[in-house]
């Protein structure tokens, strides 16, 4: 009976044991792989910004990555390319150190060919179906913004909808990507975000008193983007001033609707189909001006997002303002000056009543 009891006891225990060390075997686990993970993930962007693919053709690239002390998976060479730095990292071994790091620098920015061959972690090779689909798509809702975005009153609320709820469901899902990625990750963005979208255009076509509004903070919110993205750092380095800068020009743009109707409504119909024009035409250009998009709302550590300013990022940044200009001058030509025009209004003359 005394054994029979010890051992319920024993087996007792030893279960709190096994329940109390296995989350702890799980989280060092979890731990582990993701360090692992953004270790790869360094290495893939030293690969491309490194000795022997950037500034110095020729020299080699034993220089760029080191041995690190088996004991901890510590950095031990930074490389300065485009707006942050990238820190080769290896995995520990038990092997010594019997190669230490030589004292040359690593280059100190990141040439035309090093930022070139890092495109690749933004597009992939060539163009792939996926970015071909939502490229057309954004290239078309730009051309409908910039020439019938003040005329048609319901089918401008429903795209804007269908762009907000698209562009939220996509900020969410890819902050929260883990690694190495969703399964069928292109099916998952495409089809959540485009059932979110189209939620959100019902939404907005029936509740159009108050979505109205949206219109013009949906401009301002890609104004802000726009003009954060003319330095390789942002505008604004910080993040939280970022974000701040981003709602509160969103806000203004949106009340400014209610005040100046008419030219609020042109201004952001105009900037949103040329922003959007702009950004699914790079989705085939590959100059990489999406990226000043991804840098502000992609905070996920696994992706290791970066911009750099060029002269092609250049072109495209000005041709979001020159097709701005056309589309406001288009749009107030056609429906202020000759149709006599309000957003959601059909203004009809009057008949004289005969006597």
């Amino acid at each position: 009976m005394v054994s029979a009891t010890f051992n319920i006891k024993l087996f007792l225990v030893t279960l709190c044991l096994v329940l109390a060390l296995y989350p702890q075997q799980g989280n060092a686990k979890a731990i582990a792989q993701k360090r692992q993970a953004v270790a790869t993930i360094q290495n893939n962007w030293v690969t491309v910004c490194a000795p022997g693919t950037g500034d110095k053709p020729n020299q080699k690239r034993d220089d760029s990555v080191a041995t690190l002390n088996i004991q901890n998976s510590r950095p031990t060479r930074t490389i300065d390319c485009a707006s942050s730095t990238a820190t080769a990292t290896v995995t520990a071994t038990a092997a010594p150190d019997n190669n230490p790091p030589s004292n040359k620098k690593p280059p100190s920015s990141c040439n035309a060919q090093c930022w070139s061959d890092y495109l690749w972690h933004t597009y992939g090779y060539g163009i792939s179906p996926q970015l071909g689909l939502i490229g057309i798509v954004c290239i078309l809702t730009g051309l409908y913004f910039m020439a019938f975005g003040f005329r048609c009153f319901r089918a401008t609320l429903a795209l804007t909808g269908f762009v907000i709820f698209a562009c939220m469901t996509w900020i969410g899902l890819t902050n929260n990507e883990p690694y190495p990625g969703y399964p069928n990750q292109a099916i998952v963005y495409i089809c959540v975000c485009v059932g979110l979208g189209i939620l959100g255009s019902i939404i907005f076509m029936f509740f159009y008193c108050i979505t109205l509004y949206f219109v013009g903070a949906l401009g301002g919110f890609y104004l802000a983007i726009f003009i954060l993205s003319w330095k390789d750092n942002l505008v604004i380095t910080n993040n939280v001033a970022r974000i701040c800068f981003i709602i509160g020009v969103a806000i203004i743009a949106g009340v400014s609707v209610f005040l100046l109707e008419r030219y609020i409504i042109i201004f952001a119909t105009s900037f949103i189909g040329a922003y959007l024009f702009i950004f699914g035409l790079d989705l085939f250009v590959h100059t990489g001006f999406i990226n000043g998009f991804r840098i502000i709302l992609d905070h996920n550590w696994w992706h290791n997002v970066q911009y750099m300013i060029d002269v092609h990022v250049y072109l495209m940044l000005g041709a979001v303002i020159l097709l701005t200009l056309i589309s406001c001058g288009w749009q107030y030509y056609w429906n202020v000056m000759r149709l006599h025009r309000f957003f959601g209004i059909n203004v009809v003359e009057a008949v004289p009543v005969k006597a």
